[in-house]
């Protein structure tokens, strides 16, 4: 069955609207596709996510930027996409120990487009799964990369698939998650979309709409003293790289209202790319498309939660799904009992 998002259950996340899907692929031309590796007899629960930005990267170019808020993690192709602020491949996210077996991929499946390629700059990110899967094994293969690009598709599956099949955030099984929120600009609507890879946080920390609802886990004590988070954002507004840089800044913000604190070991990137268009939004005129940006991140984050289900670790030891119906009554009884407002 599939899992049912806050919306479904009651919940509004946030005061904008969603786009048609609720998801990054509202973006026109954004596809999302996985590759899950899940063996238990080898320890193995970890993958590899592609997100193509539009349907040729290296020959349209799309713009580019990053913000990085803790900078604990291995992520591949940032220097060259923050100096020229455009990227050339799709962008993929897997284990921490798999970044260079994807980011070579990607790199050759380019290269053989025209051999007159001498060089490109693949844009890999990563969360550390090794909790839940043997890592050190290096099991990600060029055929869970092609995998994942094969599938790639405007209807994105979330929770614990791709890069997300072993990650756990906020003491809970998480994975991916993604969301989208609209802005007008000068009578214009534009679409931010988010995609987020889940690692991070402490049970005791989380929040959701504002209100705290995790208990802390004696039987996991561990948990949230170091983690990550890769938050991808895309939007169809016509921005330059710099002010891409400005709304990736904000996923920060839409991460801190789940109860995220960026720990000393945690790896907190945002990789956000934009289609080339005519035209160009005046940087006053920035507020909605920041204001989508925070509000699609924390929905991203919540629907990462929402998506996953129970797991066991490398140790044997029960990795909880969010019990997320017991999450939003808990909120929406807070909610009233501040404002008198159940919804």
């Amino acid at each position: 069955m599939t899992p049912l998002r806050p919306i479904e259950l009651g919940l509004r996340i946030g005061r904008l609207e969603a786009g048609p899907r609720d998801a990054i692929t509202d973006v026109d031309g954004v596809r999302v596709g996985h590759c899950t590796l899940i063996d238990p007899e080898r320890h193995l629960r970890t993958g590899v996510t592609i997100l193509e930005p539009c349907p040729d990267p290296w020959a349209e170019r799309p713009v580019a930027a990053c913000d990085v808020l803790n900078g604990h993690g291995k992520s591949v192709g940032l220097p060259q996409l923050v100096e020229v602020g455009e990227i050339e491949t799709p962008i993929a996210l897997t284990n921490t120990l798999g970044v260079w077996t994807v980011a070579r991929r990607l790199a050759e499946l380019t290269v053989r487009r025209d051999p007159a390629i001498w060089s490109v700059n693949p844009v890999v990110g990563e969360c550390n799964d090794g909790a839940m899967s043997d890592i050190a094994a290096f099991p990600i293969t060029d055929d869970h990369v092609d995998e994942a690009l094969a599938s790639a598709s405007s209807q994105v599956i979330e929770g614990d698939v791709g890069a997300g099949a072993g990650t756990r955030a906020w003491g809970y099984k998480a994975g991916i998650g993604t969301a989208s929120r609209m802005g007008a600009v000068d009578g214009e609507g534009y679409t931010v979309g988010v995609l987020v890879l889940a690692n991070t946080g402490r049970r005791e920390d989380l929040r959701i709409c504002g209100f705290p609802v995790g208990q802390p886990s004696a039987a996991a004590p561990e948990e949230g003293a170091a983690g990550s988070i890769m938050m991808i954002l895309a939007t169809d507004a016509p921005v330059e790289s710099r002010q891409l840089g400005r709304l990736a800044k904000r996923c920060a913000l839409g991460l801190a209202r789940v109860g995220a604190t960026a720990s000393h070991g945690s790896g907190d990137f945002t990789i956000a790319f934009a289609r080339r268009r005519e035209g160009s939004v005046r940087d006053r005129d920035l507020s909605p498309l920041l204001a989508a940006t925070v509000e699609a991140t924390e929905a991203a984050i919540v629907h990462a939660l929402f998506a996953s289900s129970e797991a066991v670790d490398r140790k044997g030891r029960r990795v909880p799904a969010l019990p997320a119906e017991e999450m939003v009554a808990r909120v929406l009884r807070a909610r009233a009992a501040l404002t008198g407002d159940e919804r």
